[in-house]
């Protein structure tokens, strides 16, 4: 097989034979703890995005398809079919930025993959082995495709990665879930039809990042990516609705359409799944390095900002471009780096709720946040990016002194891991919610053998296990 002169020989057919072979595989014991914390933050994260409008008004829109399958919908009593549920499980788990990170293709992967392939294994029956194995399957095929194509050139060219590299990923998994409810392989012929199908289907515009107004469509973004891979693998068993083969090389593949140069990728022998870095912070992952520059020149949060005169943010041009637009809604909020700065220096960087709508005006965070500047350092751009999401912090005090940090590698990251524990606090809050369960309920039932596909999934709906509503 040659590419279409893209200098590449077989790109697409490698990744779908490596993916198979993962898909077709069991998981090691480290795997499914990995896969395990994944689901946890997910859940959490999908519950706390519940709680924001927009996700709640695509929720209420599901309800039209109500009996169209087995698939319940996130904090509903209805059931659609898959890739209704998806949409609205992936919009929930992207609505409040909490969600986990792939750093180098600055893409959201549990957004995307782990509503496919939970609606998918409700449908299906599938084990929570299976389901484990194909989300694992799903992360390794929109990592490894987006690293080929190119994830920091996809937002610079103005599409958002989750959703275009995430159609790969919810597509892999629920073919595999296919498979194994039919007793077979995964068919890497049948990968590399789904996503051709896949191809067709990226959705998701930066637009929303340089405007004051509008970006709760961000949100959808991931839903789009979960809804669309469910559509492209049932497509794929339509053998007269044929796609295109070289998917990642083409002439006009992902890379050449959405990306950059294409990049060779060597799969390696560890899953990428190891590759994930957690958000503790709700806000874009960029900015979390920021965060814990802030945490350091100000000795954990102690100095009083009255003393600050001025806030020097460096990093990437990309924060120039998309991320220094006037906080105007809760996107724009989690995506500005001036008013992230004041939101964390007024009320600490884990109060959620500061990127809300009725903090939007306030006066502690707004007199922070025109203290900001924010400088381009090509230097730390050139050494560390996309692998590394750093940035530096400098104040300048009222008594002329200054102070400065630089952090490399955030909380959260595989350098800096967030615990289970840390990841089950990030639910704090969520139990007081009528029919919500917390963080180490939603644990128990994860870290539960016997606990299968459609139980999580019910869980997630309504807040209690098959189990338990028999």
């Amino acid at each position: 097989m040659t590419s279409s002169g893209t200098g590449s020989v077989g790109v697409t057919a490698r990744l779908a034979e490596h993916v198979a072979a993962v898909a077709n595989s069991s998981l090691g014991a480290d795997d499914v703890e990995a896969i395990r914390r994944l689901f946890l933050d997910n859940f959490i994260v999908s519950l706390w995005g519940s709680t924001r409008p927009a996700a709640g008004r695509v929720r209420e829109w599901s309800r039209r398809f109500a009996g169209t399958g087995r698939s319940p919908v996130l904090q509903s009593d209805w059931c659609t079919e898959a890739s209704v549920a998806a949409l609205v499980h992936g919009t929930a788990a992207h609505s409040y930025e909490l969600d986990d990170t792939h750093d180098v293709t600055t893409s959201h992967p549990g957004s995307v993959v782990i509503p496919a392939a939970l609606a998918v294994a409700a449908e299906t029956g599938a084990s929570q082995a299976d389901l484990f194995r194909a989300v694992a399957a799903g992360y390794e095929a929109m990592v490894l495709i987006g690293t080929a194509a190119g994830g920091l050139e996809t937002v610079h060219r103005g599409f958002h990665p989750t959703s275009v590299f995430g159609a790969f990923g919810a597509a892999t998994a629920a073919v595999s879930l296919h498979a194994y409810r039919d007793g077979q392989l995964v068919d890497p012929e049948i990968l590399v039809a789904a996503w051709g199908h896949a191809l067709s289907q990226p959705s998701g515009s930066m637009q929303f990042s340089v405007e004051p107004t509008g970006g709760e469509v961000k949100r959808v973004h991931a839903g789009l990516g979960a809804r669309n891979g469910v559509l492209a693998a049932d497509f794929a068993l339509i053998p007269e609705l044929t796609a295109p083969r070289l998917v990642v090389e083409g002439t006009y593949g992902v890379a050449a359409s959405f990306g950059g140069p294409l990049r060779e990728v060597t799969p390696g022998d560890r899953l990428r799944i190891h590759t994930i870095s957690y958000k503790p912070y709700s806000c874009c992952r960029l900015f979390h390095s920021t965060i814990d520059a802030l945490a350091e020149v100000t000795d954990g949060f102690t100095i009083p900002v009255e003393r600050i005169t001025e806030i020097v943010v460096g990093g990437p041009q990309l924060v120039a471009d998309q991320h220094m637009t006037e906080a105007e809604s809760t996107m724009t909020a989690q995506y500005s780096c001036p008013y992230i700065v004041g939101a964390t220096l007024a009320y600490g960087p884990t109060r959620y709720d500061a990127y809300g709508e009725e903090f939007l005006r306030d006066e502690r965070i707004l007199a922070i946040a025109a203290k900001v500047r924010f400088e381009v350092d090509s230097d730390l751009e050139k050494r560390y990016y996309p692998n590394h999401f750093a940035s530096s912090v400098r104040l300048r005090f009222a008594d002329g002194s200054s102070a400065s940090a630089t952090v490399i590698d955030s909380v959260g990251t595989v350098a800096a891991p967030m615990t289970t524990p840390q990841l089950i606090a990030k639910g704090a809050g969520l139990a007081a919610r009528d029919h919500v369960p917390d963080g180490t309920r939603i644990a128990a039932l994860l870290w539960d053998d016997a606990t299968d596909g459609r139980d999580l999934a019910v869980l997630l709906a309504a807040g209690h296990s098959t189990k338990e509503q028999a």
